[in-house]
């Protein structure tokens, strides 16, 4: 049998087990070690036994392909009605959009055009474009996206993930993240590309070994994956991980894929010392993936040690870790990197695409009991200070920890800060005392992402619980200070007796009453009713916070669902309801509350232009990850930012300076962060002079701001680039004949196979559709994705678009896609067009049911050339897998054949599909007449169909050994290279080198610029055994590199290229329809 045929593809009829079926999905399988075997789906075309049947194709005896070689039966069965004629060629271009040589011949189309943007319910914009366009010309992707927060970083992600799964290089996909944003992505790949993940994790895993038995590994039984980093860091979980990624020596593949990382900054090097655990167990898998994405707004800390690092672990076949950039490594950043900030792409753009935010601050005046609370906390913070001062480390990070913890609290809101004063002072009461290990213990714990409120409450209680315990043995020395902070607390309305405090209203809360008069003023009319047209978005840290501030804003305001809140343990329907009421503008609500683990990730600028920090995050990056929910891709208004500021409160006055600071530099943030942080720290935790800090802070930002400098290609560049390739995209647009029209007219064919048509009824004034009846044997379809269900609820059928400027808007002069509940934008990724397609293509085959089989012939009128008789226009299939057993060339196009006096004459010149597209009906009267011609010129068409498969392997042959030498030239110098800059950077390894290193780093530090383990650095600096421990760190880093960089030479070079640069077999050319056009006869 021709190895070819063996091969499984999605759309082929097949034999199996005796019974003829449609193979409805194909995924490469088995172990790395092995030859790829394919797991295969196939949905049988009779009713003598199961319906669908899952295999590895290898493993079946008999198995095989029923090649669609036969021409259709024009002599024996009726031509078919014009649009289901149509309806099914469309369907076939829309399966096979992977040309491996030029579709369009002198068109601007070039070979293997993306096509990831007619496989998502998005509208792309041209920027958007770019990172696929740079990813594409990879062989094996790495690619590092540095957007702007609120670019759409996301979209950018799923439209590479989505276009290498369309071309199936990619089968087995990770994407690891926070917990807070497993569900976002989870989401966003579902809704927009109709990809399915599995959410892995401790729930998870326990729910699959239930029903699967003890033993079950879900890295090996999910294909995709997505998962957090600080769970896959743990040993057990790390240790099934690794046990399902196995490879041997001598593989071309590698154990997965494709990493996504999102977040990457999270997982940078450290620029001294040992590295933390999230980037050790980056650096322990990244090897195991053959394509790698990372996400990060802010990929540069500042330290070029660390984001050299950090770029070695995207790829190591382009990087090394090292403390300079050669300008070689510049010109790879270059093509790795994608950065755009939204100022520059408004630059380029008229109007401007993206808002502009401003930032304002809401002036409080303190009452005597606030005051009287910060003054009496501020004087117990102090105590603390002073009573760690002189001893070990451990203490006096301890002690740090102990006034942070409290002091976070405070800075939020009065009851969350007497919600830990009572368990702190529950704990200096106990018994027994806590050691610096628990609290140590405590800090690590909370300082971990749960991405669930609940559990970080949780946390924080018993964080409390034990610095107090801890301060048991200076309890006499607190005394005063501990008394103070009660009566303050006592004075507020706070009774100290209870075990919680969480239902009382503080007697004085200045931040509660500004946030009721910025309302009042704001979002309410003189005739206290709410205006339609605005929103606020409040944010807090502490789901305590929260719980505060809805049930005083409900008790203010209580209208039915005015105010709404989002936190990070929500149930999952409570959760959607609340994004679907706050995104929907004819809704009640006008105030959401929500937490910072909550609304990572979330988009909520549809209906909002204001925001609230009702309190400051220390950590500045988190600052702007708020700030990115409203101001983002797709809103319409500029956006106003409020923080509170006052005179009273030293530690709020400083808070409210980093909130505008933050806004001046946030384009720079990585580089600062540190800076940030030490300053933080200062202020709040250790009590120094705030007007000095800030003094000091304005100093060190502005020399570090220049250390963060990511080489890149320019905006102007990249936004050409994107432009290019949307004219590239509406070019084959008309080669496969896809737009709206053809999207809903196909799908309207496929569903009406059975009932009849029409089953689509179009709305008054858009360009929707509803559905007039469900044909059954698409209900369950239709039920399960396009009814609008919200847990057990099941809801009514929305509206169906298939143009994304259906859900455009203009706001403002700005155009903004808004996605809308009642409307559903389909794709050809839709799982209503994978069930649609895979039914044409079981039309075209023998064995179709009766109701929907395909004669795969029509005859029209239209014009044709003036010499000719008829022209026939023969629509073939082209098809050819490589060595890896890839389909890389699969295209299906349109061959016009004039004929004259029984003669096949030379093909006419190439046209897009689009210019083929007929309006008139078939010409049934023509038919016999276009029976003899056919009869005539029979034998020639499949004589012509053996010359073009002749003539495409022969060029698909010439083209990939042309491919394969220069790839292989290409990455052998690549490897030689690497291995001679790996080695040169080994010998470079020396103690001189280090003392340069260490002296600059020094300097860094006395500029406020480094803040690394200071016992350690001043070790390192005196002691000459651990500067042979750096050296030997840095050498065997260096080492294992130059050992991934050998076996990857092996596996590229002698396995990788040369078979995905071989054809397997022959190229085959399949007939798929054939039209016989006559000149119309006018009376």
């Amino acid at each position: 049998m021709n190895g070819l045929k063996s091969i499984p593809r999605e759309g082929a009829l097949a034999i199996l087990r005796n019974r003829r079926g449609l193979i409805t999905s194909v995924q490469p399988s088995g172990s790395p070690h092995e030859e790829r075997v394919h797991l295969v789906s196939i949905e049988y075309t009779d009713s003598s036994g199961p319906l669908e049947d899952q295999v590895v194709w290898e493993r079946e005896i008999d198995a095989r392909i029923i090649e669609p070689t036969i021409l259709p039966p024009i002599e024996i069965e009726p031509p078919m009605p014009a649009d289901e004629f149509d309806a099914l060629v469309r369907a076939t271009r829309w399966t096979a959009i992977s040309p491996f040589i030029d579709p369009d011949g002198e068109g601007i189309l070039e070979r293997l055009p993306i096509a990831s943007p007619f496989h998502g319910a998005i509208q792309v914009e041209d920027f958007q474009l770019v990172p696929l366009l740079k990813a594409l010309q990879m062989p094996r992707v790495s690619l590092f996206l540095c957007d702007d927060v609120g670019l759409g970083k996301t979209v950018e992600a799923g439209l590479v993930l989505s276009e290498l799964f369309r071309r199936r290089r990619i089968r087995r996909v990770m994407i690891m993240c926070p917990a807070s944003l497993c569900n976002q992505w989870k989401q966003e790949m579902d809704e927009k590309f109709s990809l399915s993940f599995d959410h892995i994790d401790r729930a998870s895993t326990h729910q699959l070994r239930k029903r699967l038995g003890m033993d079950a590994n879900p890295w090996r039984s999910c294909s995709r994956i997505i998962t957090s980093y600080y769970y896959l860091k743990q040993p057990d979980v790390m240790e099934q991980f690794l046990s399902a990624s196995k490879t041997v020596p001598g593989s071309p593949h590698l154990p997965w894929d494709l990493l996504i990382v999102d977040e990457a900054h999270n997982l940078t090097p450290s620029p001294f010392g040992e590295d933390s655990d999230l980037s050790k167990m980056l650096r322990n898998i990244a090897p195991i993936f053959e394509h790698k994405v990372f996400l990060s707004a802010t990929p540069h800390n500042g330290h070029t040690w660390s984001f050299t690092g950090l770029l070695e672990r995207l790829d190591p076949v382009r990087f090394s870790q090292n403390s300079e950039i050669t300008e070689a490594e510049r010109r790879r950043i270059e093509d790795v990197v994608v950065r755009r900030l939204k100022r520059e792409i408004n630059a380029c753009t008229s109007p401007p695409r993206f808002c502009e935010r401003e930032v304002h601050s809401l002036h409080l005046s303190l009452e005597s009991g606030e005051k009287a609370l910060s003054e009496a906390y501020r004087d117990f913070r102090t105590k603390v200070r002073t009573l760690t001062q002189g001893t070990s480390r451990s203490e006096q990070l301890a002690g740090n920890f102990a006034v942070e913890v409290l002091g976070k609290r405070l800075l939020s809101c009065p009851v969350s800060f007497a919600d830990s004063w009572l368990r702190y002072m529950k704990g200096i009461e106990e018994t027994e005392t806590a050691d610096v290990v628990e609290v140590r213990a405590a800090e690590r714990t909370l300082r971990e992402d749960t991405g669930d409120d609940g559990e970080t409450e949780s946390r924080i209680a018993h964080a409390s619980q034990t610095v107090g315990a801890w301060l048991k043995p200076h309890r006499d020395r607190l005394t005063e200070e501990i008394d103070a902070v009660n009566a303050a607390l006592h004075n507020l309305g706070f009774p100290l007796n209870n075990h919680s405090c969480t239902d009382v209203n503080p007697s004085t809360d200045a931040r509660y009453e500004a946030l009721c008069a910025w309302i009042d003023k704001n979002l309410r009319t003189p005739q206290w009713t709410w205006r339609d047209d605005d929103r606020m978005v409040v944010f807090t840290e502490f789901k305590t916070t929260l719980d505060y501030l809805v049930r005083r804003l409900r008790e203010r305001y209580p209208d039915e669902g005015v105010i709404r809140e989002l936190y990070g343990n929500m149930p999952p329907v409570k959760r959607e309801l609340t994004k679907i009421a706050f995104n929907d503008p004819s809704d009640k609500v006008r105030i959401l509350v929500a937490t910072d683990t909550a609304s990572e990730g979330i988009n909520l600028q549809e209906t909002s232009r204001f925001l609230l920090h009702y309190d400051v995050p220390w950590n500045p990056s988190r600052i702007e990850q708020r700030n990115g929910r409203l101001d983002r891709h797709g809103q319409a208004r500029d956006v106003i930012i409020h923080h509170f500021s006052t005179d009273d409160v030293s530690d709020l006055k400083f808070l409210a300076y980093v909130v505008e600071k933050v806004d001046t530099i946030r384009e720079d943030l990585g580089s600062v962060e540190e800076v940030f942080d030490a300053a933080v720290h200062r202020c709040l935790v250790a009590g120094d002079d705030c007007e000095l800090v800030q003094k000091d802070l304005d100093e060190k930002t502005k020399v570090a701001g220049g250390r963060a400098q990511v080489p890149r290609n320019s905006t102007t560049q990249t936004t050409k680039m994107g432009q290019e390739e949307m004219e590239r995209l509406k070019t084959l647009q008309a080669e496969i004949d896809l737009d709206p029209d053809t999207l809903r007219d196909t799908l309207e064919v496929a569903m009406g196979m059975k009932t009849g048509r029409p089953l689509f009824v179009a709305t008054d004034g858009d360009k929707r559709v509803r559905l007039k009846q469900t044909p059954t044997d698409w209900a369950p379809l239709i039920d399960d994705y396009l009814r609008r269900t919200i847990g057990h609820q099941e809801g009514a059928l929305p509206m169906l678009a298939f143009d994304p400027e259906v859900f455009v808007k203009t706001v403002g002069g700005r155009p903004v896609f808004r996605p809308r509940r009642d409307t559903v934008l389909l794709h050809l990724a839709h799982p209503l067009y994978h069930r649609a397609l895979a039914l044409f293509a079981r039309a075209r085959f023998p064995g179709a049911e009766k109701d929907t089989k395909a004669t795969r012939w029509t005859v029209r009128h239209g014009q044709i050339p003036d010499n000719a008789d008829a022209l026939i226009l023969l629509t073939v299939e082209e098809l050819a897998i490589n060595e890896m057993r890839e389909m890389f060339h699969h295209w299906v196009r349109t061959v016009a054949l004039p004929v004259s006096s029984g003669t096949l004459g030379t093909p006419l010149p190439h046209r897009p599909a689009l210019q083929w597209r007929s309006t008139s009906t078939v010409a049934l009267d023509r038919a016999e007449q276009a029976r003899g011609i056919w009869d005539e010129v029979q034998t020639q068409v499949k004589d012509f169909l053996k010359k073009q498969a002749a003539v495409l392997t022969t060029e698909l042959k010439s083209t990939m050994d042309l491919e394969r030498k220069e790839a292989l030239d290409r990455e052998d110098k690549r490897f030689q290279s690497r291995h001679g800059e790996v080695s040169a950077l080994i010998e470079k390894v020396t103690s001189q080198r280090l003392e340069r290193e260490i002296e600059e780093l020094r300097d860094q530090q006395r500029q406020g610029l480094l803040f690394v383990d200071e016992a350690y650095f001043q070790e390192l600096a005196a002691s000459e055994k651990a500067k042979e421990e750096e050296l030997r760190r840095r050498k065997a880093g260096y080492e294992e590199l130059r050992e991934v960089l050998s076996r990857e030479r092996d596996r590229v070079l002698k396995n990788v290229i040369p078979k995905r640069f071989t054809l397997r077999g022959d190229a085959q050319v399949f007939p798929i329809s054939v039209e016989v056009r006559f000149r119309e006869v006018k009376s």
